[in-house]
């Protein structure tokens, strides 16, 4: 009798779970068949197929970004496979009780719920779940990390929280404390998937499919024979780099998205955040210098371009300065405030990275982030010129860097590598050969013929697994820690150069002291030992020129920087003009200022138009310096005097010369200095000698105080005369005449009057 009721009630029992959405614990890795994961019910998998209809309409259309599509390029040229239509609840995982596996004692996880569709959903319940099989190699743990969520299936635990309503956009927190015992997990080492689930119901209704999940890896590990034996080290590496491109007058161009980075919470603030709680030696700083060249001028009020400070004439005061650089000023609009607010952020951030680099190492990129392939194939100079001005900056403030090359793509051209000079090389695992990347071990480096690159891991380097950021301190850290414990005893060091854009969120600090355990530790070092693997080349696809920064746009920078450098030549003073339109011109040749990555986010030509705003701000600047000279000049004998005007429409003073270029048998005089104050002219005397009569040709051109050529003239023509033996015949026979005409006179005169 029992026997047959049970029978009856068991569909029933089926059908109540899969509505309500009662927890079960079904294990991990269940492999997917045909869209449906193998043990999982035929129900679950039918309400899968209807769940991707539905997620189509209600999910709200996620923004393209630059960011993403450059990294949608990073170190690989395959197919990528079509990514599952987002959830429409959002889940995040902001705080993680333990980062092992607990011995005794709860794993308490907190994060909110974000409703990202057009619906409102209700009677939301917020599972944790976890799986029942380790994962045990790294191999595997880097094809997890891979999975969509489609391909993972957590088991859900019996602790949840419910939400009652979220409305489009809304959010709320939650909080679960998960007994060990509940966890599922056994006693076997290695690494688990933990996670947290919501279900909710729509205007659609309700099923057993998880509407929203995020997930973590969950470190287990050994005791006595199985407990790891040395320790796994990482170098991890945190980037500061950023667009840096300016508008048509010098201001910085995104400076809200400046503030807001270097603003508290930021992406560029909590990448310090990270850094300041690294031990001395920890981590690295991968700094891109035009970035700390930005901040100073955020720091400064984001000024315009100018030509300095002007003096300020006797008797007249200085200037006031600027409701932002004064703490006193008062400001009235929230403008002025946000901006003042803005300048203070970044004073703070540059002191916060000075103090930084007394403990932790700084890796150098040339300056601007240069894109060094296009310009090793277009534009040696170029980067020679970012490799010197990087030097420079550094040296500058005093911080000792090394220099490397680093593309944040990965991909490093053979141009490159035979272009790199001393500097060291770094690759993305995605660019080695295809059995290496895809091998059971990723080499820390390879040698191709003598030259040594070294190999950042881009699984490790992505961080955690998706839905979540990756590079996000919590899932950075578990997949550290993961990796660590599946690694050790093998005692290698693994490169890991995070993404450019990372950003660890908030959330930080106790990062690396959750990481100094006894089969893991992390350092600033770069690996200068290991087995280096030998490989005939490194993978640089065709479609990568393509993204290269073309050879005119090196062309156009090139002529930014030679305008730049003919404007500060000829001004007096010492003004840094050269070095303001080198670093644009550097900043505009960027591999994150590349067309072809800007067009993806709507702004193709963006680099262009910084270069052309620039040079014409330096051409307007050069024309309002004006030198006019006669066009013909006459000379009354072999040598003689003819003005030139010079006309300074600068509000700073100049300085410069004059050098002659004639056609012979001329020779010109002309001060070795000419000095002339803002805002006026001045007229000089040049003195012209020739040795032979007739018409010479004559150009003069105007150099710098050194003699560096900075214009020309146009043609002038000087005619001489010798007429020198003329006026004195025609004196001589002049007086000559008058004598006569005088004892002729006296003649008639005596005749007339004898007596």
């Amino acid at each position: 009798m029992f026997r047959l009721l049970a029978a009856l009630l068991a569909p029933l029992v089926v059908i109540a779970a899969l509505i309500l959405g009662l927890p079960s614990h079904q294990g991990v890795h269940l492999q997917k068949i045909g869209g449906v994961h193998a043990g999982a019910p035929a129900a679950l998998g039918d309400a899968i197929e209807q769940r991707h209809g539905r997620q189509a309409r209600q999910a709200a259309p996620a923004s393209r970004t630059v960011e993403g599509d450059l990294r949608n390029t990073a170190a690989t040229e395959t197919t990528p496979t079509p990514e599952p239509a987002p959830l429409p609840l959002a889940v995040t995982m902001d705080g993680l009780s333990s980062a092992t596996v607990p011995k005794h004692g709860p794993v308490i996880v907190r994060g909110r719920v974000v409703n990202d569709s057009y619906d409102t959903w209700s009677d939301i319940n917020v599972y944790a779940c976890s799986s029942g099989t380790p994962i045990t190699t790294s191999h595997d743990l880097r094809h997890a990390a891979e999975a969509t969520t489609d391909d993972v299936v957590c088991g859900r635990t019996s602790v949840f929280t419910t939400i009652d309503e979220l409305t489009p956009g809304g959010s709320k927190s939650y909080r679960l404390k998960v007994p060990r015992e509940q966890l599922g997990i056994g006693d076997r080492p290695g690494v688990y998937w933990f996670g947290v689930q919501a279900l909710g119901t729509s205007t659609d209704g309700r099923d057993a499919v998880a509407d929203g999940t995020i997930r973590t890896f969950l470190p287990q590990v050994g005791t006595g024979a199985e407990r790891p034996t040395g320790r796994s080290a990482f170098t991890v590496v945190l980037p500061i780099r950023g667009r840096t491109l300016h508008d048509a007058d010098g201001r910085l161009a995104a400076a809200e998205g400046w503030q807001r980075s270097l603003a508290p919470g930021g992406r560029l603030s909590n990448l310090l955040a990270l850094a300041e709680d690294a031990p001395a030696d920890g981590a690295a700083l991968l700094v891109d210098p035009a970035v700390l060249a930005a901040v100073q001028q955020m720091a400064a009020g984001n000024p315009a371009r100018t030509l300095g400070t002007p003096v300020p004439e006797k008797g007249e005061e200085s200037a006031s300065p600027s409701p932002s650089a004064s703490p006193d000023a008062d400001s009235d609009t929230d403008s002025d405030k946000k901006a003042a607010a803005g300048d203070a952020d970044a004073t703070a951030w540059l002191k916060r990275f000075t103090d930084l680099t007394s403990r932790l190492p700084v890796l150098a990129l040339p300056y601007g982030d240069l894109d060094v392939a296009g310009a090793a194939r277009h534009d040696s100079k170029e980067l020679q010129r970012a490799r010197t001005e990087s030097d420079r900056f550094f040296a500058g403030l005093g911080i000792h860097a090394s220099p490397v090359i680093a593309p944040p793509n990965g991909f490093l051209s053979p141009e490159t590598r035979a272009a790199a000079g001393g500097a060291t090389l770094i690759a993305s695992s995605g660019a080695l050969p295809a059995e290496l990347a895809e091998g059971v071990d990723i080499p820390s480096s390879v040698t191709i013929g003598s030259q040594r690159v070294l190999v950042s891991e881009a699984g490790v380097a992505t961080g955690g697994p998706a839905p979540t950021s990756g590079t996000q301190a919590l899932a950075l850290r578990q997949r550290l820690l993961a990796e660590g414990l599946l690694r050790s005893g093998d005692g290698s060091t693994t490169l890991v150069v995070l993404p450019w854009d990372s950003d660890p969120g908030p959330s930080a600090r106790s990062f690396f002291e959750q990481l100094d355990r006894p089969f893991l530790r992390t350092t600033g070092s770069l690996p200068t030992t290991g087995d280096d693997v030998a490989v005939p080349d490194l993978v640089y696809p065709s479609s990568q020129i393509a993204r290269e920064v073309t050879r005119s746009q090196f062309d156009a920078a090139d002529h930014l920087a030679e305008l730049g450098d003919t404007l500060d030549r000829l001004l007096a003073e010492d003004d840094g003009v050269a070095d303001t339109a080198t670093r644009e011109a550097l900043s505009a040749t960027s591999y994150l200022s590349r067309d072809a990555v800007l067009a993806n986010a709507g702004l193709k030509g963006a680099a262009t138009s910084s270069v052309a705003g620039a040079t014409a701000w330096y051409a307007d600047r050069l024309g309002r310096v004006d030198v006019a000279v006669p066009r013909f000049v006459i000379l009354g004998s072999t040598e003689g005097p003819f003005a030139m005007t010079v006309t300074n429409g600068l509000e700073r003073p100049i300085r410069l010369g004059v050098r002659a270029s004639t056609s012979g048998g001329l020779d010109i005089r002309a001060p070795k200095t000419i000095k002339v104050p803002p805002s006026s002219s001045r007229t000089v005397n040049l003195e012209a000698h020739t040795t032979e009569p007739g018409v010479h040709s004559l150009v003069l051109v105007v150099t710098d105080a050194d003699g560096h050529p900075v214009r020309k003239s146009e043609d002038i023509s000087i005619r001489s005369r010798d007429v020198g033996w003329v006026i004195w015949l025609i004196m001589g026979t002049g007086g000559a005449l008058l004598l006569a005409a005088i004892a002729v006179r006296w003649r008639k005169r005596l005749r007339k009057d004898p007596a």
